[in-house]
């Protein structure tokens, strides 16, 4: 944590909030989290471009009460609006955010809100014993970025092993997997039985282009894409989830019944800010 006085470079739109009452002059705390994307894969124009860090204020009653409202909830849109509300720098879209920055966002504020204490509960898949598990979050590191891509202009190049194509690949934001969502949901009720296979909708999103050919969502390049080999793709794929920015949730979990152990991830669920309930 850091003082308000000590403020980041960047000069962001918003001013820092806080609360007056007569003489009474409270100033609401920020923080800077380090971005697991370190913003490299955000385009110029997006205020993260090439950005590290990012500055969020710590949770109020007015957060609080984002969490609760049932018609937030019931739209899906209950951790845009909670995001939004902790960013400083209201330029920045939720909906831009890398899933894995967003992340990074929402474990920081809820450290600073209820602590690095975390208690979750999971069913053994051998024995269908219920755990609980405690988890100290302030374990939870950014993933390391591998050495051997290399990323310019928010995009990962890669040459493929059969075709010899060389693919520039994005990584998607929030807004991506919501328009692939919808699109399959029309095609779906468009062409019943035609829908494009979740596959081939995530490499026509992530492709940006092919030899240099821009990615149009023409006939043609649909047509490409649908077409590469089965090993191109395993390429395309293990590129995509090595550079995935993230934060690493990973957790080893033992059930106390059976004695069954395996790797799982930390769930981010509404119980994360609502350790009490």
């Amino acid at each position: 944590m850091r003082n308000n006085e000590d403020r980041f470079n960047s000069a962001s739109p918003e001013m820092t909030p806080q609360t007056q009452i007569g003489s009474l002059n409270y100033v609401v705390p920020t923080e800077l989290v380090e971005l697991p994307s370190k913003g490299l894969f955000y385009a110029q124009d997006h205020p993260l471009y090439q950005k590290e860090f990012v500055e969020i204020k710590h949770m109020t009653a007015k957060e609080e009460d984002i969490l609760t409202s049932v018609s937030l909830i019931e739209k899906g849109v209950v951790m845009d609006y909670l995001v939004q509300s902790l960013l400083m720098d209201k330029r920045i879209n939720p909906k831009t955010l890398l899933p894995g920055d967003q992340s990074a966002i929402l474990l920081n504020a809820r450290i600073n809100a209820y602590g690095d204490e975390y208690s979750f509960e999971y069913n053994c898949s051998s024995c269908n014993g219920k755990n609980i598990v405690n988890f100290d979050l302030n374990e939870v590191k950014n993933k390391e970025f591998p050495s051997n891509y290399e990323v310019k202009d928010g995009l990962i190049s890669l040459t493929l092993p059969k075709s010899n194509f060389l693919v520039k690949l994005r990584q998607l934001d929030n807004n991506a997997f919501s328009i692939m969502e919808k699109e399959q949901k029309q095609r779906n009720q468009l062409l019943p039985g035609t829908s494009m296979g979740s596959l081939t909708l995530f490499l026509l999103h992530s492709i940006e282009s092919i030899n240099g050919e821009q990615n149009d969502r023409s006939l043609k390049f649909i047509n490409v894409v649908e077409n590469l080999t089965s090993a191109d793709v395993r390429i395309l794929k293990d590129a995509y989830t090595k550079c995935k920015p993230d934060v690493d949730m990973k957790v080893y979990l033992e059930c106390r019944h059976c004695g069954n152990a395996k790797e799982g991830t930390v769930p981010i669920t509404a119980k994360f800010f609502w350790p009490d309930s």
